[in-house]
């Protein structure tokens, strides 16, 4: 068992652990709004307590344990704070459902909750920038190397300042998840226009692309803590390869129909279980040989 902590085996666990979280958090989602109708906004506000929760006690955890904690926490409150409040405030103002070119058979249709995700666009760019590019006490792989590359840089690290794990894990699932909704969204709107179907496959390819970059720098990750936050990332990028196929009617959308595919749901969540496990279970220090 030892082996799977070493490369690429890690950073692979990491990864498999980061798209987990994907179809199993539509999933949940579903649970919460068909299984309780009318009252999903106490799901809702039950899922985010418990991932405010689970990141507060990862506050004071060593990294790995802080790490995981983190990347629950987060995902909980991206299922109940983000995703639901979209819903019931599309719900309390009557948004109706936009679509460009009605009647049209590829025309863009957006539920009134995709829209409103789509009018954060300004707030998430203004705190990727202030918290992300603004902030001197970053260590995230793209926010130096937009440093590097931009020419700026607000200064280095500050010289043994402990990092929250569990916040900046956290952090990440909501952002990550946060930008590739709004990527697909928007790809999607505007897709829908001029060339069409040409813009959203080229943009899909070069995505692609991207995703199995990231898949190959996963499998260079030789501590278990950064291999899983490297491998979040990596695998909500991943999911956006995987899940676009089935909006275009590649295969069914199972992870949105939890009653109908309990077997599949089912194996997706012990399978998440299984790989926060093995994640969690890690005793040894990353740094000591095995």
């Amino acid at each position: 068992m030892q082996k799977i902590y070493k490369a690429p085996y890690v950073g692979l666990l990491g990864l498999f652990v980061g798209f987990m979280t994907q179809p199993l958090g539509h999933a949940v989602y579903r649970l919460i709004e068909q299984g309780m109708g009318n009252t999903y906004p106490i799901g809702a506000a039950i899922a985010a307590v418990a991932g405010l929760i689970v990141i507060w006690t990862g506050l004071k955890k060593e990294e790995l344990g802080a790490t995981w904690r983190g990347m629950i926490g987060g995902w909980l409150v991206w299922i109940g704070l983000f995703e639901f409040s979209f819903r019931f405030f599309g719900d309390l103002y009557a948004v109706p459902p936009y679509q460009v070119e009605p009647g049209v058979p590829n025309g863009y249709a957006a539920a009134a909750q995709a829209s409103m995700l789509q009018a954060t666009l300004p707030l998430m760019l203004a705190l990727f920038v202030i918290y992300g590019l603004f902030n001197l006490q970053t260590k995230c792989n793209l926010m130096r190397w937009l440093h590097r590359n931009l020419r700026f840089s607000p200064g280095m690290p500050t010289a043994d300042n402990k990092r929250s794990f569990a916040r900046i894990t956290a952090m990440e699932v909501l952002f990550v998840t946060w930008f590739c909704y709004l990527f697909w969204l928007y790809a999607i709107y505007f897709g829908t226009q001029g060339p069409g179907v040409n813009v959203i496959m080229g943009l899909y390819v070069a995505w692609s692309i991207w995703a199995l970059y990231l898949v190959y720098k996963c499998t260079k990750q030789v501590r278990v803590a950064p291999a899983l936050r490297y491998g979040i990332a990596a695998g909500i990028v991943l999911w956006g390869s995987a899940e676009m196929p089935a909006h275009f009617g590649a295969y069914q959308e199972y992870w949105l129909k939890p009653f109908e595919f309990p077997v599949f749901n089912a194996i997706c969540g012990i399978s998440f279980l299984a790989g926060v496990l093995l994640v969690a279970r890690r005793r040894r220090p990353d740094n000591v040989p095995t």
